[in-house]
């Protein structure tokens, strides 16, 4: 997860590879909104949320925001990064980002959400073990099997993984690309060849890891493809979704995710929406939506809290509103709300958090020019 200014490319020099890419910012929202959607209706069907089915052959395809988020995570690291790459000397400043982008924000939603589960507030269904705590601190796998508290959190431990990896390619650019080669055919081989079931190395060789490197590729092909065929391949890459979605993916993600090859598949569709979109871009100057762009400045945070926004809304109206409100109103009146407390947790949890670690950087850095 990025800071708007890294996803948009305004941290680097104005060549033509680095002019703010809006269409990021926004397909990151829409990622964002369609994996609320989809546990608004995992949340409200379950029977103590009153066991409601609605928008089902839409909304249970909602969690394919997660296989965009991979692609453009790749994509946007690659694009922030490029600079860095063969650059050992940046290395320190690349992983302070990288950690200040991921962790802090993470660890206080994270306790927040241990502590309601404490005092009993919810349904929580994950381990107090030692071993799975340290785990979701970590963001690394110590336990097998995990069970999270922020169970949307999974999905991080794939980022680092994918993170780690990135340091390669600017300690030494060869050895970064034989590194990323490397990976690439482990994953291919370990999910299509082998089989391996989840372990301890699940972060490391499951397919969910193509996909970043799909997003890096995109990146590539973003830099040498003629600007002309962004709203083709955009266009494209719709079609695909579409049809790709209502054939392959099934109604939830668990069940899709164990066969590597149809999850390989629906990488494609991405990546050209993703290219297509940011090629468009470029050529069309395009301009967007206030709204959408602030829904993807709070990705993250609207990643992070809306599940317990969603728990606590149906919780509240099984036990207070007796289950009166209709249910499409319901529905969507559930999903809004998780969105906006996610945009407000970014604007008031996540970007003083943010300021305040840099300017805690900047302050340190200026004591240490004068010391010597």
């Amino acid at each position: 997860m990025l800071t708007p200014e890294e996803s948009a490319g305004r941290d680097r020099p104005s060549h033509p590879a680095k002019k703010a890419l809006q269409s990021v910012q926004v397909m990151r929202g829409l990622a964002a909104v369609a994996v609320a959607i989809y546990h608004t209706h995992l949340i409200l069907a379950q029977p103590e949320y009153g066991g409601l089915s609605l928008f089902g052959a839409v909304a249970s395809k909602g969690w394919l925001g997660v296989n965009f988020f991979f692609v453009l995570s790749g994509f946007i690291i690659m694009f922030a990064h490029v600079k860095d790459v063969g650059k050992p000397a940046r290395l320190g400043n690349y992983l302070w980002k990288r950690f200040v982008r991921v962790y802090p924000v993470y660890w206080i939603f994270l306790t927040l959400f241990l502590i309601a589960a404490y005092r009993g507030i919810g349904h929580p269904n994950f381990s107090w073990n030692t071993e799975n705590l340290l785990s979701a601190y970590a963001l690394v796998k110590l336990a097998e099997p995990l069970s999270l508290p922020l169970q949307v959190a999974w999905t991080l431990f794939y980022e680092m993984a994918f993170y780690a990896v990135f340091c390669t390619l600017i300690l030494n650019r060869l050895l970064g690309t034989v590194v990323l080669v490397a990976w690439a055919v482990s994953i291919l081989v370990n999910s299509l060849v082998l089989g391996h079931e989840p372990g301890l190395l699940q972060m490391w060789n499951d397919m969910w890891c193509a996909y970043f490197l799909i997003g890096v590729c995109t990146y590539f092909a973003f830099t040498v493809t003629d600007q002309r065929w962004g709203v083709p391949l955009l266009a494209l890459g719709l079609v695909l979704l579409v049809l790709t979605a209502s054939t392959l993916a099934g109604g939830r993600i668990g069940v899709t995710q164990k066969d590597p090859l149809v999850l390989l598949t629906l990488a494609v569709p991405f990546a050209l929406i993703l290219l297509g979109g940011a090629l468009g871009e470029r050529q069309h100057n395009w301009s967007f939506s206030p709204i959408l762009l602030k829904i993807g400045d709070a990705t993250y945070s609207i990643y992070l809290v809306h599940s317990p926004v969603i728990t606590v809304v149906a919780l509240l109206n099984a036990r207070l509103a007796s289950h009166w409100i209709p249910p499409i109103p319901l529905f969507l009146s559930t999903a809004i709300i998780a969105v906006v407390a996610g945009v407000l947790a970014h604007i008031f949890v996540e970007k003083p958090v943010l300021r305040a670690l840099r300017d805690l950087r900047a302050g340190r850095r200026a004591v240490s020019q004068a010391a010597e």
